[in-house]
C-alpha cells in the first residue's frame, strides 16, 4: 500500500509514484499542483495569501505566498529529477468561504487564484486544469501514478481533474 502524504498551511510537499499527496479542508488558499508525467513526481504547495511584497523576508514563511510558493515548488520539483519540460500545473481552492462584507473588492480566494496562476505563467508552467471559486470547501488527493486530483466537495460528487 502506498504512503499517503498529508501537506498542511503554507507547506509544501514533494512525492514520486506510488505515494499520494491529500489536503484536506482547502477554503480560500489555493493547492497548486505540479507533475512531471515522465518521471511520475509531483507536489502540492499550499498556498495562503497571494503576494509577500513589502514583508520582510527573514521574518516570513515564502511557503505561505503565492509569488514564493510556486517558485519553490518549481524548484524542490527540478531539483529532485523532474524534467523541466514535462511539468503541468492543476490548481482547486480560492473559495470565498464568508459572507462578503462592506468591502466588496476583498476576496482573498480570488486573489490567491490570480496570484497562483500569475506565478505559474511567469514560469512559462501551463495550467492544464482547475478548481476554483465558489462558496464550499473542498478537499484533494493526488494520485501520483496517474497525476489525477480527485476533487471531493461537500454535498457533490466526487469527481477528477
Amino acid at each position: 500500500m502506498s504512503a499517503v502524504i498529508p501537506v498542511g498551511m503554507a507547506e509544501l510537499k514533494i512525492a514520486r509514484c506510488p505515494e499520494q499527496l491529500v489536503v484536506y479542508g482547502i477554503g480560500s488558499c489555493v493547492i497548486v499542483s505540479l507533475y512531471d508525467p515522465k518521471s511520475k513526481a509531483g507536489g502540492l504547495a499550499h498556498v495562503m495569501l497571494p503576494d509577500s511584497t513589502g514583508i520582510d523576508p527573514k521574518v516570513i514563511n515564502p511557503l505561505k505566498f503565492a509569488d514564493t510558493a510556486v517558485p519553490a515548488l518549481y524548484e524542490a520539483l527540478t531539483g529532485a529529477g523532474a524534467f523541466k519540460s514535462s511539468l503541468v500545473a492543476k490548481i482547486v481552492g480560492g473559495s470565498e468561504m464568508f459572507p462578503p462584507t462592506e468591502d466588496f473588492e476583498n476576496n482573498i480566494g480570488r486573489d490567491n487564484t490570480e496570484a497562483v496562476k500569475k506565478a505559474l505563467k511567469k514560469l512559462s508552467l501551463p495550467l492544464i486544469a482547475e478548481d476554483t471559486g465558489g462558496r464550499r470547501g473542498r478537499s484533494i488527493e493526488f494520485d501520483l501514478e496517474s497525476g489525477i486530483i480527485k476533487l471531493s466537495i461537500l454535498g457533490e460528487e466526487l469527481r477528477e481533474i
